[in-house]
C-alpha cells in the first residue's frame, strides 16, 4: 500500500512546489524592483536638493522624515560611511542626535550605533547601496532591504507544500479508514453469514446425532467419533460467529490459553506430537478466549505444516514491557526473505493447498479485535522461524 501511495506522494509535493514557486517569484521580483525604484528616487532627491543644503540646521530632521515614509529596512550613511538616516533596522529613528552622529568615534561602543553599523553590512549584502552624488562626487550612499512580507512571500512555496502534503496525508488517512470499515463491514457480514447459514445444518445433526447415539445397534467408538467431528464443527461456527463481532471477553491466564490450545490441536492434526511448553512468566489478559486459542492454534498449526523431517516447535509465555508475549518458534522450511514481508496480505501462502486465510484472521483476531500486536521476528529458511504475540496485561495480575 505505502509503495502504491509514495509516487503519487512525490508528485503532490513537487506539483505544490514548483506551482507556489511560479506564482511567488514574479510577486518577490516586483516587490524588490519597486523597492529599489524607490531607493533610487530617494537618492536622487537628496542628491539634488539636500545635499547641497548641508550647513542647512534642519537638513538631518528632512532626511529622518523622508527616510520615515518607507515601508522597507533603510539606513543612509555619509560618505564616511556614518549614518545619518534609518528605519526598519531595529534602532530607534530618534536614538541619536545629529550632533552626536557628528562624532561617531564617541560612539563605537555604544550598543545602539553597533547595531546600526551590523545593519549596514546586512543590506549591503542584499543589495548594492545606491550612491547619492552632488556634482558628479560621491556624497553618501543607500542601504536598503526588502519589506517584511517579501520574506513571508518567500516562505508561502514552503508552507504551501507543507499544507498540500498534510492535505494529501490526510485524504489518504480518510481513504484508509473507509477502506478498514469496509474490510470491517465485509469480515462482519462474512462470518454471521457464514454462522448463520452453518449453523442451521449443524443443529439438525446434532438432532440426527442424537437419535443415532440411542440406537442400541451403533458402536460406542462410531458415535464418539461422530461426536468430536460435530463439537469441532460447531467450535468453528462459533469462532467465526465471534470474529463477525460476537466477542465474549473473559480474564484468563497465558499458560491457561496456551496449554489448552494444544490440548486441542494434539487431538485434531499434531497427531500425538506435544510443543514444549516453556513458562518464562505468566499473567492475565482480557479478551476472547476462544479466538486468542484460534490465533494460537493457527500459528501452532503452522508450524507444525513447515516440519521438514520430525516437528520441532517451541511455545514461550512471557511478560515484557507490560505486555503478556506468545512466542512460538519452530525449525521447518522458512520463509524466504523476498515473502516475508506479505505474510499478512490476503490470499498469500506457501502452501500448495492453502488459502493464505490463518495468518490474516490471526491479525485480525489480536490487534484489531484485541488491540496487541502480532509480528514474524524472524525467518531463517531450514533453521528457526520465530512469531510473536503480544497482548495488553491486566495490571497487578503478572508473575
Amino acid at each position: 500500500m505505502k509503495n502504491r501511495i509514495l509516487p503519487y506522494l512525490f508528485f503532490a509535493i513537487g506539483f505544490v512546489s514548483l506551482s507556489s514557486i511560479f506564482l511567488v517569484r514574479p510577486i518577490t521580483r516586483s516587490i524588490q524592483r519597486e523597492v529599489e525604484t524607490t531607493s533610487r528616487v530617494i537618492a536622487k532627491l537628496f542628491s539634488t536638493l539636500l545635499i547641497p543644503a548641508t550647513e542647512e540646521s534642519d537638513v538631518a530632521d528632512i532626511i529622518r522624515d523622508v527616510v520615515n515614509d518607507v515601508d522597507f529596512p533603510m539606513v543612509v550613511v555619509d560618505v564616511s560611511g556614518t549614518p545619518r538616516a534609518w528605519k526598519g533596522v531595529g534602532v530607534d529613528p530618534k536614538r541619536f542626535s545629529a550632533a552626536e552622529l557628528d562624532r561617531p568615534e564617541l560612539l563605537r561602543h555604544d550598543p545602539e550605533f553597533q547595531k546600526l553599523l551590523k545593519a549596514v553590512e546586512s543590506l549591503k549584502e542584499a543589495h548594492q547601496p545606491i550612491p547619492m552624488e552632488l556634482h558628479g562626487k560621491v556624497v553618501g550612499y543607500i542601504y536598503y532591504g526588502n519589506p517584511e512580507i517579501v520574506n513571508y512571500i518567500k516562505l508561502l512555496p514552503l508552507l504551501l507544500t507543507i499544507v498540500g502534503v498534510l492535505s494529501f496525508v490526510g485524504l489518504m488517512w480518510a481513504a484508509g479508514s473507509i477502506q478498514k470499515y469496509q474490510m470491517e463491514a465485509l469480515w462482519s457480514m462474512f462470518a454471521k453469514g457464514l454462522a448463520h447459514q452453518m449453523g442451521v445444518p449443524t443443529s439438525s445433526l446434532m438432532g440426527w446425532f442424537e437419535l443415532l447415539r440411542s440406537h442400541p445397534d451403533i458402536e460406542q467408538d462410531i458415535v464418539n467419533g461422530m461426536e468430536k467431528d460435530l463439537n469441532r464443527i460447531s467450535s468453528i461456527l462459533q469462532r467465526f460467529s465471534r470474529i463477525g463481532g460476537g466477542h465474549k471477553f473473559s480474564r484468563f491466564r497465558l499458560s491457561e490459553l496456551v496449554n489448552s490450545t494444544v490440548r486441542e490441536a494434539r487431538e485434531r492434526f499434531l497427531k500425538g506430537y506435544s510443543p514444549d511448553i516453556v513458562i518464562n512468566s505468566d499473567c492475565e489478559v482480557m479478551g476472547d478466549f476462544e479466538l486468542l486459542s484460534w490465533a494460537v492454534e493457527n500459528l501452532v498449526k503452522n508450524a507444525y505444516e513447515a516440519r521438514m523431517n520430525s516437528p520441532h516447535i517451541e511455545i514461550h509465555v512471557d511478560v515484557r514491557d507490560g505486555k503478556g508475549v506468545i512466542r512460538v518458534v519452530d525449525h521447518g522450511r522458512g520463509i524466504p526473505p523476498d515473502k516475508q514481508k506479505l505474510i499478512f496480505k490476503k490470499g498469500f501462502t506457501t502452501k500448495e493447498r492453502g488459502w493464505g486465510m490463518g495468518l490474516l484472521l490471526t491479525k485480525r483476531i489480536v490487534e484489531d479485535i484485541h488491540h496487541g500486536k502480532i509480528r514474524l521476528v524472524s525467518s531463517t529458511p531450514g533453521r528457526e522461524t520465530i512469531f510473536e504475540i503480544e497482548l495488553p496485561v491486566e495490571d497487578g495480575n503478572s508473575k
